[in-house]
């Protein structure tokens, strides 16, 4: 994908919020902002802040309880190392773009001047279905630090580390990924879906088959995602390499939801292989014809909305691949049960293309 800027248009867009070139970062080096062993963080910071910015350093917080205090040129102290708040963080998700997430800062370590994002703990709850069964969702900062020590250098994943302010909050210190989300990457393509399936599909599926068997070790580490999306899904932007985001997702209930996960890889699979999320009302509204031909079997079992059955609306999807988006249906009979199941089927699935080629 890296190679092939042509098909992915936004890849080299990105905006640096440290306020340095991409690929630079500073040090914290002897002498600097250090007298008698004590650090000043506010000297160090004033790096990062430009003298004509009417907002300079205000406070060295160690407390970040309420996150909304938090702001623009305050340092966090976080075990002996400051980091500084360049801005809060929006949502990139389709639709809420530009919404502010106020627990989630952009930060600069202060020590090796590395962009990172700073989440800090927000206990967010609602409703939600669970294969038609009502539940509790719920953002749990605890089981996010606990995957990312155990995730530590897989390429799969974001990679960080937690600490405990000085009220025991759980804040997570996360590397920044340079890139994008898949959904806007995949939004961003501008072809026509059977130029997109022929010529960029094929090296998407390839990688999400990588992200898939990440996400299965994820599986057999005992962990779930939680909330597995395309927006939770970072395209890279050197490598291209895909990367999982955001694992603080969970549920009240107590049993097996590995199925959860599976059914979300699933819509995931047919949001990348139609282009997009593709609904019945979306259906009806740019295919009429066809519409009367959708029946409660092509559509997806967990998120009835959502058609599964993507070879209906577009003819020339391979049956082989067709099959496996079909396997979350209401219409299947036998599901997968691990992520190493499904992803071996894409893998071979995706053979109908190589084929095509010869």
């Amino acid at each position: 994908m890296g190679e092939n800027s042509n098909y992915y248009p936004m890849l080299g867009r990105m905006e640096d919020d440290t306020g340095m070139p991409p690929g630079e970062s500073s040090s914290l080096k002897h002498g600097d902002g250090i007298n008698d062993g004590t650090v000043d963080w506010c000297f160090i910071a004033r790096d990062y802040v430009s003298e004509s910015n009417v907002c300079h350093i205000f406070r060295i917080l160690e407390d970040t309880t309420d996150f909304y205090d938090v702001n623009y040129g305050d340092v966090i102290l976080l075990d002996d190392v400051g980091y500084l708040v360049r801005g809060t963080e929006t949502e990139k998700k389709f639709g809420l773009e530009g919404e502010p997430k106020p627990w989630v800062k952009s930060c600069v370590d202060l020590v090796s001047g590395a962009r990172k994002i700073i989440k800090i703990p927000f206990y967010e709850e609602f409703q939600c279905r669970i294969e038609g069964i009502k539940s509790t969702c719920l953002r749990n900062p605890e089981k996010e630090a606990r995957i990312l020590s155990k995730v530590k250098g897989h390429p799969g994943f974001m990679q960080g580390f937690s600490r405990l302010d000085v009220r025991g909050n759980n804040v997570r210190i996360i590397d920044r990924i340079p890139g994008m989300s898949l959904d806007n990457l995949i939004r961003s393509i501008r072809m026509d879906h059977y130029n997109y399936y022929f010529q960029v599909l094929p090296d998407i599926l390839e990688r999400l088959i990588t992200a898939y068997r990440s996400m299965a070790d994820l599986h057999d580490m005992g962990e779930i995602h939680g909330d597995i999306s395309p927006d939770h899904l970072y395209v890279e932007m050197n490598t291209g390499s895909f990367i999982w985001i955001d694992f603080d997702y969970d549920y009240s209930v107590r049993e097996d939801l590995i199925p959860r996960d599976l059914f979300e890889m699933g819509t995931l699979l047919s949001f990348v292989v139609g282009k997009d999320y593709l609904s019945y009302s979306e259906v009806k509204q740019r295919f009429p014809a066809i519409s009367e031909d959708l029946s409660a079997d092509d559509m997806q079992l967990v998120f009835p909305n959502q058609v599964a059955n993507l070879k209906l609306v577009y003819p020339y999807i391979h049956e082989e691949l067709n099959n496996i988006t079909m396997r979350f249906s209401t219409f299947a009979t036998e599901r997968y049960s691990t992520a190493h199941e499904l992803a071996d089927d894409m893998e071979a699935a995706i053979q109908c293309f190589r084929r095509a080629d010869v």
